[in-house]
């Protein structure tokens, strides 16, 4: 049986999202990113300005806010949970790729995901941010926008998962963005076709 879920990690500016959308406009299964945050957003009733505010912001204790009955949940856990709820749906509507949102933990009891990750070194990185996202500034100054919003993601993952983010144990593919988007996403396009997975009866 052939893996039927995609979820996508990414470094800052490695292009990771356009790997996703090529391979998943390749498979002709849907593809879900930015879309994330208004469906959260219904499944919660918080606005989409709320979750796309919250989404990469850790509070407290999760586990405290869960069992504490005296005080509603803080809103970035709020916002954990819907994501959360709703990739879990999409995963058992059919094949799909999901980047982000802590994907590969929430569905890490889920058969069938591959867990794939983008990394890149950082000569690269500064070039995708200045030519693809129009950043601007001396490299010292892109290396530390960069490393700070990597710090932000990791943080938050680590908060919510209790991994290490990055971490190439935790991933089944991990894709150097430097040899070229063609070339990760037809890499990307084979593991997802020969991946055996081990569905529990």
């Amino acid at each position: 049986m052939s893996a039927s879920i995609i979820v996508l990690s990414r470094e800052v500016c490695t292009g990771g999202c356009d790997v996703g959308k090529k391979a998943a406009t390749a498979l002709g299964i849907p593809y879900y990113d930015k879309e994330l945050i208004s469906m959260a957003a219904r499944e919660s009733g918080l606005s989409e300005q709320a979750v796309a505010a919250n989404e990469q912001r850790r509070t407290g204790s999760l586990l405290y806010s869960l069992y504490s009955m005296t005080a509603e949940l803080p809103l970035g856990d709020q916002v954990f949970l819907a994501q959360s709820q709703v990739i879990r749906k999409l995963a058992q509507q059919g094949p799909c790729v999901i980047v982000g949102r802590c994907g590969d933990y929430v569905l890490r009891d889920f058969p069938g995901v591959l867990r794939v990750l983008v990394h890149a070194p950082m000569e690269f990185r500064r070039k995708y941010a200045r030519t693809v996202l129009g950043w601007t500034g001396e490299d010292k100054e892109m290396d530390t926008r960069i490393y700070k919003q990597d710090r932000t993601r990791a943080a938050y993952y680590e908060y919510y998962t209790q991994n290490r983010w990055g971490d190439v144990r935790h991933c089944d593919l991990a894709l150097n963005a430097a040899l070229g988007e063609e070339a990760c996403v037809q890499a990307l396009l084979a593991a997802y076709r020969a991946a055996e997975v081990h569905v529990k009866e």
